[in-house]
């Protein structure tokens, strides 16, 4: 399930099953909030099935469906999540720790990922709100 997810793509097998061995499943059944926006970020999700919204200032902004993610910007900034997440209906989770993330990124192949993970999501907020990113 970790391999399709950007971050996780081109790492070594024996990487990917110690992040599947750290990681944890979790069962989320529909209307849970799975995580709320300004609380601080302790985790990492990967969609494993069923959808979750993702939600700014009680404002609808995105779905997300199996082999997307989310979490990885307060684990990268260590400033409190920039977005409250809500599953639509039964959702299965990976949750991967802050300590498991931090390092992850020492590895230079995930570290670059990462950036273009939220450089793609830094574009598309731009886009949304009729600006370009400088």
């Amino acid at each position: 399930m970790l391999r399709p997810v950007p971050i996780f793509r081109g790492l070594p097998k024996s990487t990917l099953l110690e992040v599947a061995r750290r990681a944890a499943e979790v069962a989320v059944p529909a209307g849970t909030l799975i995580v709320t926006q300004g609380e601080p970020g302790d985790s990492l999700c990967v969609v494993v099935s069923g959808t979750v919204e993702v939600r700014r200032d009680d404002r609808p902004v995105a779905q997300m469906t199996a082999g997307d993610y989310f979490g990885e910007i307060s684990l990268i900034d260590g400033k409190p999540r920039s977005a409250t997440v809500v599953a639509v209906d039964d959702v299965v989770l990976l949750t991967i720790t802050a300590a498991t993330f931090d390092s992850l990124l020492s590895i230079p192949y995930v570290a670059r990922a990462a950036l273009t993970g939220l450089a793609e999501r830094v574009r598309e907020a731009h886009a949304s709100h009729g600006r370009r990113p400088i």
